[in-house]
């Protein structure tokens, strides 16, 4: 039993919040997707791939998705992690961003890339790619999205945040919003966002805390931050409840149990939309009751004892665009046009 608890602790810091997401929950199914291009920004090389399907037409303007790996991913991970398919069938194009080291600053002001975090400006090379983009194809500026996934999935929280007047709509899967950000909380404008998070999530706590918490504090040690090096994460109804105030919808969400299909996955979905909010925004949580730490749709990529069950009763990516039709950026109506 020693040896097996010993073992486990072992690997849980070998395959580590970063790892996990960067490598194994979306094993590279086909090659990379997308175009590599490489780029400057703030002195440093960086890169970032783009998936324009070909069945796009040259004059309609098209939705832009923005969608971030997880830590320990590259832009390259986060190409097959299915969203390009439903990008060539729906007609959108996809931006993968890349960040230094395998990792977004996204927020949580964590102490094991405290350094790493006070001289990368991830915001500002995110919008800075959108621009790009936006200048060299036809986007409808009032559908353009964002995505992502753990590391990604705190960081589309933070772009969402910091910039709600450029995004119509934002899914944060498998991450909610690092402590620091909720204590700032303050967007300029309502935001629809959607977020898909499993209960049993043992790296990003449903309830909040320390992310990725080690299973002993002789692992994944920062001096004076032992228990929570990887900073920490409100829970996500506290987050839901920042945006549905923040966003005015109805106080009480339409409840719907999706049908569970897969009866070997120890999981199923109940979904809460929130609607009616300021310019047509809507909050809408996907709550994955037994799920651990995986996009739904996605492969069982670790044990379930080091990473949760991962849900197959629906595509996660599916749901997302979903939501993202639903929800394009309305204008402001001339009685709300004072600043908030």
């Amino acid at each position: 039993m020693f040896l097996r608890l010993t073992v486990s602790a072992v690997v849980m810091t070998v395959v580590s919040l970063g790892s996990i997401i960067g490598f194994a929950q979306f094993r590279l199914r086909s090659g990379a997707t997308g175009e590599s291009v490489s780029v400057k920004h703030n002195g440093l090389d960086r890169e970032y791939r783009i998936h324009v399907p070909e069945n796009l037409s040259a004059d309609a303007k098209v939705p832009l998705v923005v969608c971030l790996h997880g830590g320990g991913g590259n832009s390259r991970t986060a190409s097959v992690m299915g969203l390009t398919p439903v990008a060539d069938r729906e007609g959108f194009i996809v931006l993968y961003p890349n960040g230094i080291d395998k990792h977004w600053n996204d927020g949580r002001e964590s102490p094991m890339f405290a350094e790493h975090d006070q001289t990368i400006d991830d915001v500002g090379f995110v919008m800075d790619l959108i621009e790009r983009v936006c200048k060299e194809h036809p986007i409808d500026r009032n559908r353009i999205f964002a995505t992502g996934v753990s590391n990604g999935g705190f960081m589309t929280q933070r772009l969402a945040i910091e910039h709600s007047e450029t995004f119509a709509a934002v899914a944060v899967v498998i991450a909610t919003m690092g402590e620091p950000l909720s204590k700032q909380f303050e967007p300029k404008s309502p935001v629809s966002i959607l977020y898909m998070n499993g209960t049993e999530d043992r790296l990003v706590p449903y309830d909040g805390g320390p992310v990725a918490k080690p299973l002993t504090n002789r692992f994944n040690q920062v001096k004076g931050h032992e228990d929570a090096p990887r900073g920490i994460a409100i829970s996500t109804d506290e987050a839901v409840s920042l945006w549905v105030k923040h966003n005015q919808t109805k106080p009480d969400p339409k409840i719907e149990l999706i049908p569970d299909t897969n009866k070997e996955d120890h999981s199923h979905i109940e979904s809460k939309l929130w609607e009616g909010g300021e310019r047509g925004t809507a909050v809408m949580l996907y709550k994955v009751i037994g799920g651990g730490h995986g996009l739904p749709g996605g492969s069982q990529y670790f044990p379930a004892r080091l990473i949760g069950y991962s849900n197959q009763d629906v595509k996660g990516f599916d749901l997302i665009w979903d939501f993202f039709q639903e929800h394009t950026r309305q204008p402001q109506a001339p009685a709300d046009k004072a600043e908030r």
